[in-house]
């Protein structure tokens, strides 16, 4: 009996030792406030799921709750009059004009019960408080038999149907077997209080503009599918049984998190890796085989540099699920602890955009997972952020210039790219940045959510200093980990950090800074309009001296007076500095603080400058165009025609020997 013991204690060491998913916390780091348990059964073949789901909402308001609002995001591919397909012919590249009735795909609630209170499914209907369509279905409205008091719990246990549309953003079913189930269950909005103070639903439409909002809670889902299935899902699986008739069911928990998101494929193939206390996981398509380890590899790094950087990723897993050709379109994209690539067969390792991607998306787990701020209203504090540390994670790992591509002798980096993105857009006031939301139903501007707000960010980390800017996000993150900051809340704790470290005077730079990259729809273009240099003779001719007039001779020079020019072109106004450098090797630095339109500097010199320039250090990462942030004095024609000379006796001589042989 002892050996016995002994026995079942070694095996269930060793059972420990092989499970390193645990997906339970010692203590919850969210609230929890929205609890899902769902058991589903799919239907591979017509594409739709038979489920039923309980939601355990907790009112952490003051005051009595008489509804619940549901997002129903698959509504938004019944028909072409929902508001994310309305006014388009094509998303993604692709039309709609030949979809067959089983292509299209929707989500149907079929019964709402509110326990200790009754059957909510007559009282049911869709609201379009955003655009008034009439036709959109992707806001649910349930009113509530019994109202919710200040800290009560509700509990919700509905059945609900749902069939995967082919894919035409993000969720869907593909050739074969793959089914991407994204924002595919009914799932509160956030009930919280506005601007103004007052309590209400946050729970907006589904636009092409927007992606996605929800209050932290714990998960678990039970899944029964074909066997031939392979699946990649957010969380731990806890539960894997054959049922005996082909079928089998897998749950899955976990615990502080948004949102839940799964993919099936038959023809996946699973990698798994550890980083630390982090299993990571690779579920690539066979034909994506070598490209395991390069995805692998991109989210050690991000873990590596984030851990350093940001803050601890306390989960103990992340999915990557890299589609298949066909079924890409459901890719690039982040969800708890599983995110969605993007790759192609032979793409070579000098591309390193397979690597960025994965980079993105994971930093994601940061920015919009753990700081769940509303991706539908301030977007940048989620994209923007999120591109500013893909920049960054890009430069420690592959270098500067090549950590986009480093290919037959091409390289790009990630951060001028990122730059450039913004400053070659048709109209930089456009918009303010933090305009890009819910409310923009006419277009999503990449420009200023993602390249702007990450060069915005650039330019605070150069004026600051990256020691600085690393205590302004470690900051940020602690305090707003597992919460729904708002923009204000990244700028109070920016503020206070800077003021703490940099003193009232860059505080009120940064201050500035953010209010107009985020707030107003204005930019930077600082430019060098002229510099030059005059000799400085010295006094000669009549003076009066004494009681006569005294003759002087000219002594020759004495100097140099000398003038520049420097004009804002752009709406945005800040501090700069101009560095002079003259013939003799000596600088002069100018502060400007940019207010003025034109602006023309007077100073004396021995020698004559050489060259200008603003902002010399490229601190202001914003300005849009640094090619005209610099003059360059013009060399004496003696020089120039001295080379001048030179070309065009080689090239004299070249054409003689060139006509030996004609």
């Amino acid at each position: 009996m002892k050996y016995f013991s002994t026995l079942i204690f070694f095996l269930f060491f060793l059972h420990l030792q092989a499970q390193n998913c645990d997906p339970y916390f010692v203590a919850p780091n969210s609230v929890r406030n929205a609890n899902y348990d769902i058991k589903l059964t799919l239907d591979h073949a017509a594409k739709t799921i038979a489920a039923t789901e309980t939601l355990i909402w907790i009112n952490h308001s003051p005051e009595p709750v008489q509804e619940v609002r549901l997002y129903m995001y698959l509504n938004a591919f019944k028909n072409t009059n929902s508001t994310f397909l309305k006014g388009t012919s094509n998303v993604f590249g692709q039309t709609f004009d030949d979809r067959t009735a089983d292509e299209w795909g929707w989500i149907n609630v079929e019964e709402a019960i509110q326990r200790g209170g009754k059957n909510l499914t007559a009282g049911m209907k869709y609201i379009q408080l955003d655009d008034g369509n009439v036709d959109d279905q992707t806001v649910l409205q349930i009113p509530l038999s019994q109202p919710i008091g200040a800290g009560d719990t509700l509990f919700l246990d509905m059945k609900f149907t749902a069939k995967l549309p082919k894919i035409i953003a993000r969720t869907g079913y593909s050739e074969k077997d793959y089914c991407a189930f994204l924002h595919w269950f009914p799932q509160a909005g956030v009930y919280e209080q506005d601007t103004t103070g007052k309590w209400g639903w946050n729970c907006h439409q589904f636009f092409r503009t927007t992606e996605f909002y929800a209050d932290f809670g714990n998960y678990d889902v039970e899944m029964t599918l074909s066997n031939h299935l392979k699946i990649g899902a957010s969380g731990c699986k806890i539960k894997d049984e054959d049922n005996g008739d082909g079928t089998r069911t897998v749950k899955y928990h976990v615990e502080d998190v948004i949102d839940y998101a799964w993919v099936c494929y038959s023809e996946f193939e699973e990698h798994i890796d550890q980083w630390e206390h982090v299993e990571i996981k690779a579920m690539v398509p066979i034909e994506h085989r070598s490209l395991a380890p390069r995805l692998i590899t991109a989210v050690k790094n991000s873990l590596e540099y984030l851990d350093k950087n940001v803050g601890k990723y306390p989960f103990t897993t992340i999915t990557i699920i890299d589609p298949p050709l066909h079924g890409l379109r459901s890719g690039l994209m982040e969800y708890p602890t599983l995110i969605t690539g993007g790759s192609a067969y032979g793409a070579p390792k000098g591309f390193r955009g397979v690597e960025s991607l994965i980079v993105h998306e994971f930093t994601h787990q940061y920015f919009m997972m753990m700081l769940a701020s509303n991706e539908k209203e301030e977007a940048w504090l989620d994209e923007g952020f999120v591109t500013y540390y893909e920049d960054r994670i890009g430069i420690n790992y592959y270098g500067e210039q090549h950590s986009q591509m480093d290919l037959f002798g091409i390289h790009q980096g990630n951060r001028e790219m990122s730059r450039v993105e913004y400053t070659s857009m048709d109209n930089l006031a456009s918009g303010a940045t933090v305009d890009q939301g819910w409310n923009n139903k006419t277009t999503r501007s990449r420009e200023l959510v993602y390249q702007k707000t990450g060069t915005m960010l650039v330019t605070m980390e150069r004026l600051i200093g990256l020691e600085t800017m690393n205590k302004v996000i470690k900051t940020y993150f602690e305090k707003w980990k597992f919460k729904h900051p708002r923009g204000t809340d990244f700028i109070a704790v920016a503020l206070e950090v800077v003021e703490k470290e940099k003193g009232a005077e860059m505080k009120a730079v940064i201050a500035s800074l953010l209010q107009q990259s985020i707030y107003e729809a204005s930019y930077c273009d600082y430019s060098m309009t002229y510099a030059f240099s005059s000799p400085k003779a010295t006094g000669m001719g009549l003076f009066e001296e004494s009681d006569s007039l005294g003759f002087k001779k000219s002594k020759g020079l004495e100097g140099y007076n000398n003038e520049i020019r420097v004009d804002r072109k752009g709406e945005m106004i800040l501090p700069v500095d101009i560095e002079i450098i003259f013939k003799n090797g000596e600088k002069k630095i100018i502060e400007w603080d940019g207010v003025e339109r034109s602006k023309v500097f007077e100073f004396e010199s021995d020698t004559k400058i050489l060259s200008a320039q603003i902002d010399p250090e490229q601190k202001i990462y914003l300005d849009i165009n640094f090619n005209n942030n610099s003059y360059t004095w013009k060399p004496e024609e003696s020089v120039f025609w001295k080379y001048a000379f030179k070309v065009v006796f080689w090239v004299q001589n070249v054409l003689q020997s060139v006509g030996m042989f004609a």
